[in-house]
């Protein structure tokens, strides 16, 4: 993921680009390849970091970067 100082990163969590506390910053199409290899890692709020990320991805016009056991939801949520 991008190398951002913590003041970037609450940037970016404000604008609604970051999770609330700043991990996962998801700036463009590359962010988001890189957040979602980092998901498996996570071992906290898996479900909210999934719908984030699946957010991010139609916004940056990046959905066939979700994996295709996550695009059920991004047509029914």
């Amino acid at each position: 993921m991008a190398d951002l100082n913590s003041d970037e990163r609450m940037r970016l969590a404000t604008e609604g680009k970051a999770m609330p506390d700043g991990s996962y910053p998801v700036r463009d199409c590359e962010d988001l390849k890189s957040a979602i290899q980092a998901y498996g890692n996570e071992t906290g709020d898996r479900v909210e970091l999934r719908h984030f990320l699946i957010k991010r991805s139609i916004a940056l016009g990046c959905t066939e970067e979700i994996p295709d056991e996550w695009q059920v939801e991004i047509h029914d949520g």
